[in-house]
């Protein structure tokens, strides 16, 4: 693999990472505005689980918004 190729995968990878961050961060606001702890468990779990797989997470809260 070239130099620039793994630039280019290092990038992706960052972005990746920034954008589930976000997402975790987005979730946990969420549980905070709704009165619910988010230091709890089961909140942590379900915004990991949501920042590790955003893309599934962007589209399934745009469905389920209908």
């Amino acid at each position: 693999m070239n130099r620039t190729a793994r630039r280019l995968w290092l990038l992706a990878l960052v972005l990746y990472g920034a954008a589930a961050v976000a997402n975790i961060v987005v979730h946990l606001a969420a549980d905070v505005r709704a009165g619910q702890n988010w230091w709890d468990p089961a909140n942590l779990t379900v915004a990991v689980s949501a920042g590790l797989f955003w893309p599934v997470d962007l589209i399934a809260g745009h469905l389920l918004a209908r």
